[in-house]
């Protein structure tokens, strides 16, 4: 069964009109009194360049000596096609050119891949269509710098099925293209001279190292690997040790070392003779969203130059980083973020947040890392972080802000970690209470403290027949049991293992068992033995099958029972109700006592540390991202429901507005029936085997009704990695493989539960 999402969403792309100029920033690696962040002798002093060309494509921006190359593309409305040019931004001088390709062949021509030479000739590989589309071959072709095509070699049998990812150039003019698990050798000449086959899940990058021998990374059976290629052998030479995961589909020659390599946070160099990489510098420390650099590389002088892409905005640059002694930089206080992954999000706003502040700047260190994952047990990988996390703030290396994601933030308030907000909103001139939703203000006050306000959110919660189920919101784990049986031919949910199934049970229930401020549990109940016997009829692994019938099908049919929606709009409501064919009921999560169990998922939550020692900076940072406001021409940056009223006053009132597609003129364009195209609708989801839903203009009922459910929802204090959960899943296990009996394995819960909570407390 395979699921197809259709363009729900038409971004708005809007014309660079950027002045030629360049706006200095100075990095800042100063000392929180609490951050427990390590003053750097060395920091890399970004500088921000604007190019003023409409037509510049920072997609595939790449540097070669002093300039910056890339394709640009002009469409013809005349001719009906489209033409490329080779375009050189010069880092000395500013100017462009712009070089028009030509082809040998009067075809369709759709470059991908390429790779430009020091020489400013142009590799790339070449998707060609015949006029009618009806033939489709795949060439490699070389341009030279003015725009000649001097070969294109068929290599259409070669590849066959692969997909084409990239295309490199060693010291020596030799060609490599990679794709999948494959990489194609070719000679100066674009003749083929062989194909090396990777027994391995994937190649993530290829390119030259600082002496122009060519390397690949790839996906292997501990992670990424790193690896030399024997041309004349046709074969991957010798692995390489600990390098980095990587973040780009290029290798990067380094400064003084054989690549630089970096991961969205870190920049790092490494070398292949000590298999041992060098950090440099963080991204945020010189004011760039690493999640947004889409190439990176070394000028002869030893500046590194990085382009960004932001996706979401459209804004998009470059950066010149030159390396300074932190003496000779202005120094700012540091404010540290600890988070799990620390997400582009999160990075975006603390890049914002540097670039306007004279005094602070922002520090983000994941607990999550990414280079020790071999790509298994990723809920190991996940408590790992947790339990970093923990110790820092437990020592005095606490960092002074946390990122909510992932965390039991009702165990971290009963060991008293946060302060309560509700002081630094009161006297906050940009803030007040009322600008917030009032649930979720509630949702995040703790034992009396405001520990949190999230930015934006969205609503998971389970659906059901209401017909079977009934209609109003809120059940019992009894109940939810007593429905299971009374359809013993039906499967509760769609795709669901024993883990998953008791994650449902828990997320809203774990604190049944759990009084954190007295350490006492009880786990060795019958309620909770109950739940045991419950989770031991679903498997143990769930295989997906991409012929199956899709779960919509499968719950019109009655093979399925329930439906877990994830509402992050006013649309989705509209389709739960297509799924269960108008007799949708919102029925949420069980709980032990019927409530209802609706799940807020915050997006971008913040709370600042007792033990941090920069409250007010903290606070700052805090009180300038919930204020921002949004640019209606790049649209917003959240994702889901904004917690502050008036902007989610706003999102629901455009909801239920239609509006008319109009031409140049204002005149309504009509479809193929002659009917107004109405804007804002189409898009939805279409499965294999037929089920499709399209989207239309929200109800006023629907939107009415998910804001119903917002008022309901509460956050979730237990997820993937959560150490409870972790003991239960593992000590159920012999349980559940018939080693054990529930008694049992209850008794060793509530020992093992006991003993972890008593210690964390």
């Amino acid at each position: 069964m395979k699921l197809m999402k259709k363009s729900t969403i038409c971004r708005r792309f809007l014309a660079l009109a950027l002045a030629a100029a360049m706006t200095f920033s100075l990095a800042a690696c100063g000392n929180s009194s609490g951050g427990g962040t390590e003053k750097k002798e060395w920091v890399w002093v970004p500088e921000f360049i604007t190019i003023d060309d409409e037509s510049v494509s920072y997609y595939d921006m790449q540097l070669v000596g002093d300039g910056l190359y890339y394709l640009s593309y002009k469409w013809d409305e005349a001719t009906g096609k489209s033409s490329e040019s080779i375009c050189k931004y010069s880092l000395t001088d500013g100017n462009i050119t712009k070089t028009p390709l030509s082809y040998a062949e009067e075809k369709i021509w759709n470059l991908n891949g390429g790779v430009f030479a020091k020489d400013g000739s142009l590799y790339s590989v070449a998707h060609v269509y015949s006029e009618d589309y009806s033939v489709s071959e795949v060439y490699l072709c070389k341009f030279d710098a003015q725009g000649n095509q001097l070969y294109a070699e068929d290599m259409t049998d070669l590849v066959g099925d692969s997909y084409v990812d990239s295309v490199a150039v060693d010291g020596e003019g030799r060609i490599y293209v990679s794709g999948d698990t494959k990489v194609w050798l070719f000679d100066a000449e674009g003749r083929n001279q062989g194909t090396i086959s990777l027994d391995s899940g994937g190649i993530r990058a290829m390119g030259c190292s600082k002496d122009g021998k060519m390397y690949v990374c790839y996906y292997g059976n501990d992670g990424y690997e790193l690896a030399d290629i024997d041309f004349e052998g046709k074969k991957v030479g010798s692995t390489y040790d600990n390098f980095p995961s990587g973040n780009s589909n290029r290798l990067v020659p380094g400064i003084d070392k054989d690549f630089l390599v970096h991961d969205g946070r870190t920049v790092y160099e490494y070398d292949t003779k000590k298999q041992a990489a060098e950090e440099l510098f963080t991204w945020l420390d010189s004011d760039i969203n690493g999640n947004y650099v889409q190439n990176f590389g070394v000028l002869e002088d030893g500046r590194i130059l990085a382009v960004t892409m932001d996706w979401e905005t459209n804004d998009s640059g470059i950066s010149l980083l030159t390396k300074k002694k932190a003496s000779e930089v202005p120094q700012k206080e540091t404010i540290v973020i600890g988070s799990l992954n620390g997400g582009s999000d999160i990075q975006s706003a603390a890049v914002k947040f540097n670039k306007s502040s004279d005094k602070y700047h922002i520090s983000i260190r994941g607990y999550l890392d990414y280079n020790s994952w071999d790509g298994n047990d990723y809920e190991a990988y996940v408590a790992d972080g947790l339990s970093r996390m923990n110790n820092d703030i437990t020592s005095n290396n606490c960092p002074d802000i946390l990122d909510l994601s992932g965390l039991n933030i009702k165990q971290l308030a009963a060991k008293g970690v946060f302060e309560d907000l509700g002081g630094y909103l009161d006297k906050s001139d940009k803030l007040s209470r009322e600008d917030f939703l009032e649930n979720v203000l509630e949702a995040y006050t703790i034992n009396g403290k405001l520990i949190s306000i999230p930015y934006s959110f969205q609503i998971q919660t389970v659906v059901g027949k209401g017909s079977d189920v009934g209609t109003d919101m809120g059940w019992s784990i009894d109940e939810l049991i007593a429905y299971a049986d009374a359809h013993p031919d039906a499967q509760l949910f769609d795709y669901v293992n024993k883990n998953q199934i008791m994650m449902y049970l828990m997320v809203y229930n774990a604190d049944s068992f759990i009084d954190w401020s007295t350490g006492e549990c009880s786990f060795d109940t019958d309620e909770f033995k109950s739940i045991l016997n419950f989770v031991n009829r679903f498997p143990d692994e769930v295989q997906w099958d991409e012929e199956d019938m899709s779960t919509p099908n499968k719950i019109q049919k009655g093979n399925v029972l329930l439906y877990e929606a994830n509402i992050y709009d006013f649309q989705q409501i509209q389709l739960c109700n297509e799924i269960f064919q108008g007799d949708a009921s919102y029925i949420g999560y069980p709980t032990m006592d019927g409530s209802v169990g609706c799940m807020l998922s915050a997006s971008q939550a913040y709370a600042i540390t007792s033990k941090g020692g920069n409250k007010d900076g903290a606070w700052e940072f805090i009180e300038g991202f919930l204020a921002k406001e949004e640019n209606p021409d790049r649209g917003v940056s959240y994702f889901g429901f904004p917690t502050m009223k008036s902007k989610l006053d706003t999102l629901a009132e455009d909801a239920v507005k239609v509006e008319y597609h109009t031409d140049e003129n204002g005149e309504l364009i009509l479809d193929e029936n002659g009917e107004a195209i109405v804007m804002g609708t189409g898009g939805g989801f279409s499965y294999s085997d037929g089920w499709s839903y399209d989207y239309r203009i929200p109800t006023q009922e629907e939107v009415d009704l998910t804001r119903t459910l917002m008022e309901l929802a509460k956050p979730v204090t237990y997820s993937q990695g959560d150490e409870v959960l972790n003991i239960i899943n593992e000590e159920a296990a012999a349980f559940y493989k018939g080693q054990k009996g529930v008694d049992e394995v209850a008794s060793v819960i509530q020992s093992r539960i006991k003993i972890y909570v008593g210690e964390n407390k």
